[in-house]
């Protein structure tokens, strides 16, 4: 129970796709630029936080990749993982590698298993599009594979909508956001429901998010407290 309620936090939430004739990122755009989030408990204290880079952008043509680096301490300040992922605006469509959603305090203590990952894209909407929206349900297989062990789960993302737009505010500014939500099933030997809300912004990203479980409590948040550019 304990790895499934690990596993269920980490995949929450995960990649999406941004689809127009200009491709209009949901991380900031240019190299070199920091920002951080921070996640706290359903009380509001802090838990630890989360800093991303974006150390490298490449431009081929039409296309653009955008090598992000991201760093996560612990509440006391200490850094405790390192890992990066890729995110790319291709023909005009954005994608976010999965990777980038990963607990990754979680995924620390995964470190000497092999893990494949094989997941549908998952669509976010225009600003403007209206309340009710519905968006597309995704999928995610994951195995994990050690010497001593191995596993498999699947986590299916449905009843995806959006639920506003909203401008928001945050320790690092106001955000003009789309907000969605969704419900979030994990099954390995049992299932597990919990369900997330989250708050976008262009040339951002991910500027707030509520996480909760079945029965519709907050189990905890994160949101963006700091932005270098």
């Amino acid at each position: 129970m304990k790895i499934l309620k690990i596993l269920t936090l980490i995949f929450l939430t995960t990649t999406f796709t941004y689809a127009q004739v200009d491709c209009r990122p949901f991380l900031p755009n240019q190299e070199g630029a920091k920002w951080e989030l921070t996640n706290y408990n359903a009380k509001g204290k802090e838990q630890g936080k989360i800093v991303y880079e974006v150390a490298k952008k490449t431009v081929s043509g039409n296309d653009i990749t955008f090598t992000i680096i991201h760093t996560t301490f612990d509440k006391k300040g200490d850094e405790i993982y390192t890992g990066s992922y890729d995110a790319k605006c291709i023909d005009g469509v954005f994608n976010l590698d999965m990777k980038s959603r990963m607990d990754s305090a979680a995924m620390k203590g995964f470190k000497d298993m092999e893990v494949r990952v094989d997941a549908s894209d998952f669509e976010l909407p225009n600003l403007d599009a209206p309340a009710g929206t519905v968006l597309a349900d995704g999928t995610l297989d994951v195995s994990m594979t050690s010497s001593a062990l191995g596993f498999a789960m699947t986590v299916l993302i449905f009843d995806r909508k959006v639920e506003a737009a909203e401008t928001i505010e945050t320790p690092a500014g106001s955000f003009d956001c789309v907000v969605v939500s969704q419900k979030i099933s994990t099954k390995m030997m049992i299932k597990v429901q919990a369900g997330s809300k989250e708050w976008y912004a262009e040339n951002i990203g991910l500027v707030r998010t509520e996480s909760y479980n079945k029965k519709g409590k907050l189990m905890g948040y994160s949101e963006i407290t700091k932005i270098i550019i």
